[in-house]
C-alpha cells in the first residue's frame, strides 16, 4: 500500500504516488541541470507538457493513479540528461539523420505570412513554403478556390503553440533533446534580434518603446482594438448565419419552381436531386452528410470566431480544432470520392443510331413535335426550357428536350433523318422507344420533344435531318422555338413558318404565320 496525491503536470492534474513522483522529479531536476543555460524554464514547461501527454496515453478508466512504470515509459520516450547534445554545429547533422515519421500538421506562426497555413503545410509535406504559396495564389487567380481552401485551412488546423507541437509539425522526435535545441534556437534568434536593434540610437530606441508601449497598453488602444473585434466579429456572424440559412433551406425546402416543376406537382429539393444523380440511397445520403459537414463546419467555426470577438468567452479551441477539422477531412475525403465515382459511373455510356430515309415528295415537308411541353411552359416566353423534373408512376423522372439540326443534302434527292441516343450512367436501364422520329405520308415529319431519364441514368436524344437544297419545309411554333434556343434560329427567323433548304441552310420562304 502506497500513498498517493495530486500534483499539476503540464497544467494538467493527475493522482501519482510517492515512488513515481520522487522518481519524476529527479529527472526533471537532473535535466535543469543539464541545460543549467538561458531558456531551461521554458524547456522544463514544454517537456511537463510531453510528459502530461505521453501520461494521459497511460491512464484508463480502471487504472487512474500514475505509478513508477509509467515515469519509466515517459523517460524512456524522451530520453535521459544524459543525451542532451551540446548546442553546436554537430546537432545540425544528426537532424538530417532522424525519422520523418508521426509528422502532423500544424499552422506555423514562426514563418507566416497571415495564417501560417502555407509554411505549416510546408512542413508537413516537406517542401518549401514559397511553393506552397505560389499553388494558393495560382489557385486563387484561376476560379479563386485557393482563398476558401486556405480560409478553412486557418480554420480547422491548429496552430502550433508549443515547442513539442513545432517538432511534431517537422516530424522530430519530442525528446529532451530536441526540445532544449528547439528552445535554444528561439532564444538565439530573439538575441539576434536584439542585438541588431542596439545598434541604433538608443535614445530613440528607448522613447519609441516607452511610447509605443503606453499607446498599446492604454485603456482607449484596448477600447479601439475590442470595437474593431466586434466589428468584425459581427460580419463573420452575419456572414455565417446568412450562409447557414441559406444553405439549410435551399439543400431541404421544395424547390420546384426552380426546376421548372412546381406546378406540375412535383416536390422537389436539391436533396431529391442528389439522390436522382446517385446510384442508390446509401450513396445519396452518404453525399448529403458530407457536403453538410464540408460546409457547415466552416460556417460553424466562423460563428464561433464571430462570437468570440464580441464576447471575450473561453472555448476549448483545440479540442473544437481536432474534433472538427478531423471529421472536415473525412467528410471531404468521401465527398470527393463519391464524386470521383459518379465521373467514372456517368462516363460509361453507349450509344445507338438509327436512320430513315423519306422519299421525294411535292408537298410541303411540315416538321411537328411530339410529347408537348406542359402548358404552364407556354406563356411570358417561358417555353424556352431544355429540361424539367416530372414524376412518373411516383418516380422522379427528368426529361431532357432533345436536340434537333436541318441540314443541306447535296447529293441525294430523299431527305435523310439520322437520330441518335446517348445512354449514360446505368446502361441496364432501357430507354423509351419512342425516340426514334416517325414519318407520315411522306410529308410529314414528327420529332418526340422529350427523353425521360431514371434515376442514375441520362438518355439524350440528338436528330439530324439532311433536307435536299430547294425543298421547302413547314416548321410549327414550337419547333421554331425549339431551333431558337439552341441557336438554329436567329428571333427575326422565327417569324417565319415557311422555309427553303439552300446549300447555306434554311431560308424564310417568305410566308409569315
Amino acid at each position: 500500500m502506497k500513498k498517493s496525491f495530486s500534483v499539476n503536470i503540464g497544467y494538467r492534474l493527475f493522482n501519482i504516488d510517492e515512488d513515481a513522483y520522487e522518481r519524476l522529479s529527479r529527472y526533471l531536476e537532473n535535466v535543469k541541470v543539464k541545460l543549467n543555460a538561458e531558456g531551461s524554464d521554458e524547456v522544463i514547461k514544454d517537456i511537463e507538457i510531453r510528459v502530461a501527454e505521453l501520461l494521459s496515453t497511460r491512464m484508463t478508466p480502471s487504472r487512474e493513479v500514475v505509478v513508477l512504470a509509467d515515469i519509466e515509459f515517459v523517460i524512456s520516450e524522451l530520453g535521459e540528461p544524459e543525451q542532451i547534445e551540446d548546442f553546436s554545429e554537430g546537432k545540425d547533422e544528426s537532424k538530417k539523420q532522424e525519422s520523418r515519421e508521426d509528422r502532423r500538421l500544424f499552422r506555423d506562426p514562426d514563418d507566416r505570412v497571415f495564417g501560417g497555413v502555407c509554411s505549416g503545410l510546408a512542413s508537413f509535406f516537406d517542401v518549401e513554403a514559397l511553393w506552397v504559396r505560389i499553388a494558393f495564389v495560382i489557385l486563387f487567380l484561376f476560379g479563386g478556390s485557393g482563398l476558401l481552401i486556405y480560409l478553412i485551412l486557418w480554420l480547422v488546423v491548429p496552430v502550433a503553440s508549443t515547442s513539442a507541437e513545432k517538432l511534431q509539425m517537422k516530424g522530430r522526435k519530442v525528446n529532451v533533446n530536441n526540445l532544449s535545441d528547439r528552445v535554444r534556437d528561439e532564444f538565439d534568434h530573439v538575441r539576434s534580434s536584439f542585438t541588431k536593434k542596439k545598434k541604433g540610437n538608443p535614445q530613440t530606441q528607448a522613447h519609441t518603446a516607452k511610447t509605443g508601449g503606453s499607446i498599446i497598453e492604454s485603456d482607449a488602444f484596448k477600447t479601439l482594438l475590442y470595437i474593431f473585434g466586434a466589428i468584425g466579429g459581427f460580419f463573420l456572424i452575419a456572414f455565417s448565419l446568412i450562409f447557414l440559412a441559406g444553405f439549410t433551406l435551399s439543400f431541404f425546402a421544395d424547390i420546384s419552381y426552380m426546376v421548372h416543376s412546381s406546378d406540375l406537382g412535383v416536390s422537389a429539393s436539391f436533396c431529391d436531386m442528389i439522390f436522382f444523380m446517385t446510384t442508390n440511397r446509401l450513396v445519396g445520403w452518404m453525399s448529403i452528410i458530407s457536403i453538410l459537414f464540408v460546409v457547415g463546419i466552416p460556417l460553424i467555426s466562423m460563428l464561433i470566431i464571430g462570437l468570440k470577438l464580441i464576447f471575450r468567452f473561453r472555448f476549448p479551441v483545440k479540442w473544437y480544432n481536432r474534433i472538427a477539422s478531423s471529421i472536415w477531412g473525412i467528410a471531404f475525403v468521401a465527398l470527393s470520392a463519391i464524386v470521383i465515382y459518379h465521373v467514372v459511373y456517368y462516363s460509361n455510356s453507349a450509344s445507338e443510331s438509327k436512320t430513315i430515309v423519306v422519299p421525294k415528295s411535292e408537298k410541303v415537308l411540315e416538321i411537328s413535335l411530339s410529347g408537348k411541353t406542359p402548358d404552364i411552359f407556354n406563356s411570358n416566353g417561358s417555353a424556352q426550357i431544355p429540361w424539367y423534373f416530372s414524376e412518373n408512376k411516383g418516380a422522379m423522372q427528368l426529361l431532357l428536350q432533345t436536340e434537333l439540326e436541318f441540314e443541306p443534302e447535296l447529293n441525294d434527292s430523299a431527305t435523310r433523318i439520322v437520330a441518335h441516343l446517348r445512354n449514360s450512367g446505368d446502361l441496364t436501364t432501357l430507354a423509351y422507344n419512342d425516340w426514334v422520329p416517325q414519318v407520315q405520308d411522306s410529308s410529314k415529319i414528327i420529332i418526340p420533344k422529350w427523353q425521360p431519364s431514371g434515376e442514375g441514368s441520362f438518355h439524350l436524344a440528338e436528330v439530324e435531318i439532311y433536307i435536299p437544297v430547294g425543298t421547302r419545309l413547314s416548321l410549327t411554333p414550337e419547333v421554331r422555338q425549339m431551333l431558337n434556343m439552341q441557336g438554329e434560329l436567329d428571333n427575326v427567323l422565327m417569324t417565319y413558318s415557311e422555309f427553303v433548304m439552300t446549300p447555306e441552310g434554311l431560308r424564310p420562304a417568305f410566308n409569315k404565320p
